[in-house]
């Protein structure tokens, strides 16, 4: 008897000290199947045949394709003339693959304004790349891992409304000094950056991993549940529970709410595959759906905008986790894109870019030809698909690795540097200059 009391004592020092110690470093699994609807099941398979066969036979042939296309000038013309296009590609998906809602034009508009390329050429290009990296290649690098982070219940009902909003922009007010929408943007970026900054340091962002359930607790300030011992008590429970009577705020027993330490009621969050499946109250409907429409008209003028706009909305409105409202977001700014970057390979004037050069946009004194200004620049696009197709592989890998919350944090550090971008490109314009005058002139 003796032996045995104290061999049941080590085990419970054992389990004390198991406890105590830190835990072992995180290594990703990917979301639980069971927790997967029959279509997402598909997707997961989807994402591992990508993955392991596809993705690497896709980036051969764009790393061969231009060998073949330039043959003897591919080192004298093609690789002097782009060789940081690829990694400006690695970069510019590495992060939104990693969770970030930045759909890739935050960074290829400030390098290649500084290359001196034309600024609708720089929206063409923002386009055709996006298109393929946050349309296509960003969310099969996630398929295998957790198809759950693409929301249909949101893409579904409100990307009707940004595609809207986008050839509203292009084809009915396309704007040829659009410094008024880059100030405004400028300042909901700024915005955004204050929103996110408040939600890291009170703790009210879902910043867990996507196949973590820690998420699946009481909002922030409700007691932490402590490791019991279940044997024997849930036939207790269920009497306490019975003996109690009906549920009541009164007896705390509310299924939807948890008591704090100190005895107060408060809301339970959600699982994160309740909070993923998003349900619109009248109110919200409208309110996404008018969001959603100006979101597209922006990535109509800028060639980004509205996947910030649907991470603030996610994120506020339902509690969504940052991974699956950045990657839905980026999702649809990459389905957008596609759609951009017709409209730029069909509808340029006859002087740019290789046609047909339909005439798609309202004819006016600005435009007379009803032509869409910025031609793809193909050479550039070439270069850049390898880069991309890299970075959404090595995206997950990185949210992984470097978790959740501090992916937000280099989120919050591309918001600064693309607010202050945009500040310097206003001042060199002369924009502030011209506003300052005009308000000394009414005074």
């Amino acid at each position: 008897m003796t032996s045995h009391r104290l061999l049941s004592q080590e085990s419970q020092d054992a389990y004390q000290l198991t406890c105590a110690s830190p835990p072992p470093k995180r290594k990703f699994k990917g979301a639980n199947p069971d927790q997967l609807t029959p279509f997402q099941q598909k997707l997961m398979v989807a994402g591992e045949v990508w993955r392991k066969f596809i993705a690497p036979s896709t980036l051969a042939f764009f790393l061969v394709l231009p060998v073949l296309i330039y043959k003897g000038q591919y080192i004298t013309k093609f690789l002097v003339d782009t060789w940081y296009v690829p990694i400006m590609g690695i970069v510019g998906c590495t992060i939104p693959s990693g969770g970030a809602p930045v759909a890739g034009g935050v960074v290829f508009l400030p390098i290649l304004t500084m290359k001196h390329i034309d600024a609708h050429e720089a929206v063409a290009f923002a386009a055709s790349t996006q298109m393929i990296g946050v349309g296509i290649f960003a969310p099969m690098g996630w398929m295998s891992r957790d198809p759950s982070v693409l929301m249909g219940s949101f893409l579904k009902p409100m990307f009707p409304f940004a595609f809207a909003g986008l050839v509203f922009s292009y084809l009915v007010t396309p704007l040829n000094k659009s410094d008024e929408v880059l100030l405004a943007f400028t300042i909901f970026v700024m915005c955004l950056a204050v929103y996110i900054t408040k939600g890291l340091v009170h703790n009210h962002l879902d910043v867990s991993h996507s196949d973590d359930h820690s998420s699946e607790k009481p909002a922030t300030g409700a007691a932490q549940t402590l490791p019991d011992n279940r044997d024997g008590q849930e036939e207790k429970k269920e009497n306490d529970i019975e003996a109690a009577g009906p549920p009541t705020e009164a007896t705390g027993l509310l299924s939807d709410k948890n008591m704090t330490a100190g005895g107060a009621i408060v809301p339970k969050r959600a699982s994160r595959m309740e909070r993923r499946n998003i349900k619109f109250t009248p109110k919200q409907y409208i309110i996404y759906a008018t969001c959603c429409f100006l979101g597209g008209m922006l990535c109509g003028w800028i060639g980004i905008g509205v996947e910030k706009v649907t991470f603030f909305l996610l994120t506020y409105f339902h509690d969504v986790d940052v991974i699956a409202a950045g990657l839905s977001s980026i999702t649809m700014t990459g389905w957008l894109s596609f759609f951009a970057f017709l409209l730029h390979a069909l509808c340029t004037p006859e002087d740019e870019g290789i046609g047909p050069h339909f005439s798609c946009a309202l004819r006016n004194e600005s435009n007379p030809f009803g032509h869409v200004f910025g031609k793809v620049p193909y050479e550039l696009w070439l270069s850049v698909i390898p880069g991309i197709l890299i970075g959404s592989l090595v995206g997950p890998a990185v949210n992984a690795a470097v978790g959740p919350r501090n992916i937000m944090i280099v989120f919050v550090i591309f918001l600064l540097f693309d607010a202050g971008y945009n500040i310097y490109n206003l001042s060199d314009n002369g924009y502030f200059a011209e506003l300052l005058g005009l308000a000394e002139s009414k005074i």
